[in-house]
């Protein structure tokens, strides 16, 4: 460590004036190069643990409070099976057969279409009317909202949701006039379960218990939940009635729709049942829309499957009837024509004309109704995307040219189905496809156009015969002819008839064989349990987000933080600066206000950290005076207040002191003393009364001897008006030429540098200036500008890091037993001596 000014060499005073620009080199190395000093990160943690902590505790008791206050969401599921889709899957099978297809894809086109089925919007809104989701019917002191708490205290209950003694539900409900969707209306009960549905004052629906009722406004069927439940007299309770499309936006994200994959033999297919759940806070509301919602998606697939079976079936049935009045129409009228006219029977020949023009009519419907089925088919055929044909309708026409293009159409679009899942319509096998579908369509319309037009052809020519017989019947006598006419008409009624009846019977078993397979599995049940909130998740999460909120708290604290976060830290930042030492935190200061107020100094305990680091501290100090008086005025100085540096420097006189060295601590200090509180003195008179030449030297100096040593303080006595003025005067500079000649040491405490000009005039009058820098403390600008100001001024420097980390700096850790625990194992090891001398 470097001596007093006057003592140094040249090249050393060379070296000083350019220890400046050294700093500010260090300092924008620093800047460039820090990094996250882990250790120093962990010691944050270390010393702030109580606020991670404290906030997740506080994430916990939140989470607890939301967790009661919200509301359980409770699920059911069902199962659907899929009959239709093995069978379609079949069918695809066989007709894919021989395809590098990989298995189980051929079926997902199939069941994805089902699933989308179940979740669109048709059926959901459907389910929804159906289960009267969409209503819901209250008592006046019934709240809408079950909390989580009051389910616990409940007994984990569903009476709280749906009380099965005085409850109400409608189903079927749909406003007939919008504005009635979503308003608070009044449902009042007269007798017999007749009830009245008021908006406000106005009657807008009349209705009986079970039984549907319709206005203008409102169209709606009332049960009671328990059977036979009836709601007295004037009972009121307060209906509201949403929209369905409403409800369907908000269930569609609670509706979950799933399947089983199964492994088979290494290789995924999926199974033929749907699994289906749905979320909602009233479990009966779950319950009964899941039900309703496998129900309206078998009708659904049910009407879809049977469509075009049972157009044709009622087309036959109402032609049926129309030929069945027709006929016992035209028997009544030959009936009676006979019995009037006494004409029973006709000629041979008219009655051999009357059978071929019976055989002309039935033809002639035969025709008529194959080109019905023509157009029919032509029409399907011409829909988008090629839909499939009516089998009843291909088959009835009789053609194998045309039943043979309708295979292979079948088959080529089964085969695209299932290539779609694993190509897109631009990959070269669905257009080839594609084209193959095309040509086989193009082919099939051709066959249905000349048939067609064949078809009309025979109808003009059977009309042609037809108009003949009737030209030569016109011949007969009038009597003869009615009954000719009236036998002709019963006749062909007849045979068409028996047609009718017979492709009546082929539709009905074609309408038959396309009887959904679909059937529910497993209904809706309810689980015991809500799906949420989970109370120990919550917690947890709660717990967990308040704790990082808590180190991210820290870590903001500790990359924001001004100062150095550690002793290396600074080193490295300074690397030019001589250190003095480092001494470990010591807790001298208690905060009062804004400001601090120093303890009363007790000595160091010596087989303390602090003690041996302290003696450290001092052993360098003598090492570094130890050529004459150099090294023995130290000035201690820092550049922000509350660094520590009274609290150093009055260890440190404490230390010299029981070491025998007579030592002065001077305070000059004279904005914000501090001395007279940390040994507990008189703070005047003192260095500002014997400045001022108001008082002696031995008037204003202490002798501390409260320490078993003797300790000699200079506070600095009342605040004066102008402390620069004091301390610039020739008194002072004579002060400390005594104090050097009578004392081993004399450490100045000094204000804050460059903040208070006063270290300007005290560093030119010492050996050395000791800058004090705390650990986490001090900010980095503060302290680059004192660094600066002290080379400006050119006194020697050294470095003292206060509040440096025990586990670093290779400071000594040593742990003592307490003065009890000592005086115990004594009086222990006395005991037994004296049992054994007793022995």
């Amino acid at each position: 460590m470097t001596d007093h000014t006057e003592n140094m060499h040249p090249s050393e005073n060379v070296d000083l004036q350019r220890r400046p620009s050294i700093a500010n080199n260090s300092e924008r190395m620093g800047d460039e190069g820090e990094k996250i000093d882990l250790s120093a990160l962990l010691r944050s943690l270390k010393r702030h643990w109580r606020l991670p902590l404290g906030l997740a505790g506080v994430g916990a008791v939140l989470a607890i409070l939301i967790t009661l206050f919200s509301v359980p969401v409770f699920e059911s599921s069902g199962s659907v099976y899929l009959g239709n889709a093995e069978k379609d899957q079949a069918a695809v099978s066989a007709a894919t057969e021989g395809l590098s297809l990989v298995p189980g894809l051929v079926q997902a086109p199939n069941l994805e279409t089902q699933v989308q089925i179940m979740q669109s919007r048709q059926v959901v809104e459907r389910a929804i009317v159906r289960s009267g989701v969409n209503v819901s019917i209250l008592n006046p002191d019934q709240s809408p909202v079950v909390h989580f708490w009051y389910w616990l205290v409940s007994g984990h209950s569903f009476n709280i949701y749906e009380h099965q003694k005085t409850g109400l539900r409608a189903t079927l409900a749909k406003a007939v006039n919008p504005d009635i969707y979503g308003k608070s209306l009044d449902l009042k009960f007269t007798k017999d379960g007749h009830y009245q549905i008021f908006d406000d004052k106005n009657l807008i629906l009349n209705g009986v218990l079970d039984e549907p009722a319709v206005s203008p406004n409102l169209r709606i069927i009332i049960k009671p939940d328990a059977q036979g439940f009836i709601p007295g007299n004037n009972s009121i309770y307060h209906l509201t009635v949403s929209s369905p499309l409403a409800v369907y936006k908000e269930f569609a994200g609670n509706i979950s729709v799933s399947q089983d994959i199964k492994d088979n033999g290494g290789t995924p297919t999926l199974s033929y049942l749907i699994y289906l759940s749905f979320k909602n806070p009233n479990p009966y509301v779950s319950q009964r829309f899941l039900n309703s919602l496998m129900l309206s998606y078998l009708e659904q697939t049910h009407a879809w499957a049977t469509g075009q079976a049972s157009s044709t079936y009622d087309y036959l049935n109402g032609q049926l009837e129309k030929v069945r009045t027709a006929l016992a129409t035209a028997d009544g009228k030959l009936a009676r024509y006979q019995s009037h006219s006494g004409l029973l029977s006709v000629t041979s020949n008219a009655q051999a004309m009357i059978t071929q023009m019976t055989n002309y009519e039935s033809q002639r419907n035969a025709l008529d109704l194959k080109l019905k089925n023509l157009q029919q088919v032509s029409s399907e055929l011409s829909g988008k995307g090629g839909s499939h044909v009516d089998s009843y309708l291909v088959t009835s026409l009789n053609d194998s040219v045309l039943n043979s293009l309708s295979e292979k159409l079948v088959t080529a679009q089964n085969r695209k189905a299932s290539l779609a899942t694993m190509y897109t319509d631009r990959a070269p096998e669905i257009q080839q496809l594609d084209k193959e579908i095309a040509s086989i369509r193009s082919a099939i319309s051709s066959v249905i156009h000349n048939q067609e037009v064949q078809t009309q052809q025979q109808l003009k020519s059977l009309d042609g015969a037809i108009e003949q017989y009737k030209g030569k019947m016109g011949q007969y006598p009038r009597e003869a002819l009615q009954v000719l006419s009236l036998t002709r008409s019963t006749e062909v009624l007849g045979k068409l008839y028996m047609f009718l009846l017979e492709k009546q019977k082929e539709a009905a078993i074609s309408r038959a064989s396309t009887i959904t397979k679909n059937r529910i599995l497993d209904t809706a049940l309810v689980h015991s349990v809500p799906v949420s909130p989970k109370a120990s998740k919550a917690v947890l999460i709660g717990a967990f987000l308040g704790l990082l909120l808590g180190l991210a708290v820290v870590f903001a604290r500790f990359l924001l933080h001004k100062g150095f976060h550690s002793d290396e830290g600074i080193l490295s930042r300074y690397p030019s600066i001589p250190l003095f030492g480092k001494l470990p935190e010591y807790e001298a200061f208690q905060s009062v206000g804004d400001s601090a107020k120093i303890k009363p100094i007790v000595p160091s305990d010596p087989r303390s950290t602090y003690g041996e680091a302290l003696r450290l501290l001092r052993g360098k100090l003598y090492l570094d005076s130890g050529a004459g008086n150099a090294g023995k005025v130290l000035m201690f100085s820092s550049a922000f207040q509350g660094d520590g540096k009274t609290t150093v420097v009055s260890q440190l006189a404490v230390a010299l002191a029981k070491d025998g060295k007579r030592a002065l601590l001077i305070d000059a200090d004279l904005r914000h003393p501090q001395l007279h509180s940390a040994f507990d003195c008189k703070q005047s008179p003192g260095l500002a009364e014997y400045l001022a030449g108001n008082a002696k030297l031995e008037d204003c100096t202490r002798v501390m001897t409260r320490f078993d040593v003797p300790l000699t303080c200079l506070p600095s006595g009342q605040t004066p008006d102008s402390p620069v003025e004091l301390i610039g005067k020739e008194r002072f500079a004579e002060l400390i030429d005594k104090a050097r000649s009578e004392y081993d040491y004399v450490l100045i405490d000094t204000p804050p540098f460059p903040v208070l000009s006063d270290g300007l005039i005290i560093a030119r009058l010492v050996d050395r200036l000791v800058s004090v820098i705390r650990v986490g403390e001090t900010p980095r600008s503060a302290f680059k500008e004192h660094i600066q100001g002290v080379a400006e001024i050119g006194c020697p420097q050294a470095l003292l890091i206060n509040g440096a980390p025990t586990s670093q700096g290779g400071v000594y850790h040593y742990h003592p037993r307490s003065s009890v625990r000592l005086d115990l194992e004594n009086r222990v090891r006395s005991l037994i001596s004296q049992f054994q001398r007793k022995r």
